[in-house]
């Protein structure tokens, strides 16, 4: 029987008039791997800040116990920049340098990392030594406060690894479903304040939640009509002397069948997000050819070549500190190329969306004044309402100080300020930091429908995989195309990732690491490059059959004038040339590797 590690009783915590948390209790146990759900500002931060000790509840008791030993990622420390990683992590652990290689390998980190200064290594790999330097402590019970937001897609694989075998437990919340999904084991969420805890996933939660919703609506449905049946008698036969006393008692169990009744909540308000546009006809948005992009004179990304059809959803991937960001400040005019060219549509117009936006507010300025701030000078008052109920602020939300919003809250305001535009293209850098998983869905789905050409940064699975058509990846200073949809690229980054950290245990293999990777990496784009040219052979199969078709259209009818049959034919066999060309690229490239 597994051991309990954190008991909780009873917590209140009250801003102001508002009931944060209400009487939440509840259990973590050795082993137990829990996901904590909530809508932006239903309290999961504040309750995560009280585990931690960074805040004090009202009321109620936090327990810890002997064995307890918790660890949390310190996102906002600033490591050291004097010593070397292994000799801050040796240091701070009292761990011998075999045993931090091996951890530090878990997460990527190898010798030629562990002998740089902090400083020297990209927002991606500190946010690893970070986690290495908890995970040295050896700690039972991990306390995660959406580290999903700070981490890079490789290191947030190399930590969903990690977690599906740590044999500890942890309190996680995080923002990308498929994150939860894929480590957590049990459910807790925070809802009005109360806790609801549910052992199973978060799919399965729910499930299980819309199922007990409705089973409720039929219970209550079903005690009204007896209530009514028992009322018309009591309403009928209550004044009469000889029906009393069995009118008396319909009464007493009218009242019984009204305590039976639960009340079940309205639905919690869900963003219905609409993003105008104006009219966008078909063509090219924009396209680089040898781009080299930087500040100053440091180059960061070498050889940018690619083409973005108007309408098209472009995702930016690549480990934190490569330049995805250094690209989309770029194409929003922010950054001078250093050489090459970039050619914008001429009616393009580019709505830029920074990772720190919400530096664009002022902490004593309400809501609604600064989304009147924010608009065009033209936007009519019903407008702007609008749009602030798309994402949630209506009523006295609207006069809210932007100092007192939650992180969800800041970015949905800040989202919406931009989206009061009628931009034909959006850049998006890391636009679902923050947001819950509600919010962050509907976005997606509004980016989908969205007639104008999305270009964008974001480490969520889930909103990557409902929005983008097309992946461009920065690699090693250069930026490529990537053959396949999105899901096949996280596999194989995944497999990478996997077989280069399991491959690499032991001081003395960290050496190696390198030419592990490289050999890791060619692998799994010869499966990538396989998997392309498996994708033409079919689609030119289709193109043949219809070419086919139209040539034997021709052969059994001569002299019949078809003109569009001559177009179609014209643009199949320019088609057909075009992948084939591709189609013997590959071929060579599979060769080469």
């Amino acid at each position: 029987m597994s051991m309990p590690l954190l008991q909780v009783n009873h917590l209140h915590k009250m801003y102001g008039k508002q009931v944060v948390l209400k009487d939440v209790s509840f259990v973590v146990s050795e082993g137990e791997k829990i996901a904590l759900i909530g809508r932006n500002g239903s309290g999961k931060t504040t309750l995560m800040n009280i585990l931690i000790g960074k805040e004090v509840a009202d009321e109620g008791t936090i327990q810890g116990f002997d064995r307890t030993k918790v660890g949390v990622i310190r996102q906002h420390e600033v490591l050291p920049g004097d010593v070397s990683v292994a000799m801050f992590l040796e240091t701070q652990s009292g761990k011998p340098s075999w045993t931090v290689a091996k951890l530090a390998s878990e997460f990527g980190l190898h010798k030629e990392h562990l002998e740089k200064t902090a400083d020297q290594l990209s927002g991606g790999y500190q946010m690893r030594v970070k986690i290495v330097a908890m995970l040295l402590d050896e700690p039972n019970l991990l306390l995660l406060d959406e580290p999903v937001n700070y981490l890079d897609l490789n290191t947030l694989l190399l930590l969903e690894h990690f977690l599906g075998s740590y044999k500890g437990a942890f309190v996680l919340v995080a923002h990308d479903r498929e994150f939860l999904q894929n480590t957590c084991l049990q459910t807790f969420e925070l809802e009005r304040g109360e806790l609801t805890d549910y052992s199973g996933t978060v799919e399965d939660y729910l499930v299980w939640k819309e199922e007990q919703k409705e089973f409720l609506k039929r219970t209550n449905k079903k005690l009204a009509r007896e209530m009514e049946h028992h009322q018309e008698f009591v309403t009928r036969f209550g004044a009469k002397a000889t029906m009393a006393s069995r009118a008396q008692s319909k009464a007493k169990h009218i009242e019984k069948l009204r305590h039976k009744i639960v009340s079940v909540h309205a639905d919690l308000a869900t963003s219905k997000i609409t993003i105008p546009s104006p009219q966008v006809p078909p063509g090219q948005a924009v396209y680089a050819t040898d781009l080299v992009i930087g500040y100053g004179d440091k180059v960061i990304v070498r050889n940018v070549n690619f083409e973005i059809q108007r309408g098209e959803k472009v995702v930016i991937a690549g480990e934190n500190g490569q330049g995805k960001t250094t690209l989309l400040k770029t194409l929003a005019g922010g950054l001078d190329p250093i050489d090459g060219k970039l050619k914008w549509w001429h009616n393009a117009d580019v709505g830029y969306y920074d990772q720190k936006v919400d530096a664009t507010l002022m902490p004593n300025e309400i809501v609604l004044n600064y989304l009147m701030r924010m608009a065009p000078s033209a936007t009519s008052g019903e407008r702007i309402l609008m749009m602030a109920s798309n994402f949630l602020f209506r009523d006295d939300d609207l006069e809210k100080p932007t100092r007192v919003l939650s992180g969800g809250e800041r970015a949905r305001l800040c989202l919406a300020g931009i989206l009061l535009h009628e931009h034909s293209v959006l850049l998006l850098d890391e636009p679902t930091n923050h947001l819950d998983v509600e919010t962050a869905e509907a976005l997606a789905v509004a980016l989908k429908k969205y007639a104008g050409t999305v270009i964008f940064v974001s480490h969520a699975r889930t909103f990557v995989n409902a929005l983008c058509d097309r992946v461009l990846e920065i690699r090693r200073g250069a930026l490529r195309q990537y053959p396949g949809p999105y899901e096949e690229y996280v596999a194989e980054l995944a497999a990478i990732m996997v077989e280069e950290a399991e491959g690499d245990q032991g001081s003395n293999k960290i050496m190696k690491g390198d030419s592990r990777a490289d050999k890791a990496e060619i692998r799994a784009k010869q499966k990538e490059l396989v998997r392309a040219t498996d994708r033409l052979e079919k689609f030119l199969k289709v193109l043949d059959k219809e070419r086919s078709e139209i040539l034997q259209f021709y052969f059994d009818n001569p002299t019949d004038y078809a003109p569009e049959k001559a177009t179609r034919l014209g643009e199949l066999d320019e088609e057909y040339k075009q992948k084939e060309d591709e189609w013997l690229k590959l071929q060579e490239e599979i060769e080469a590797l």
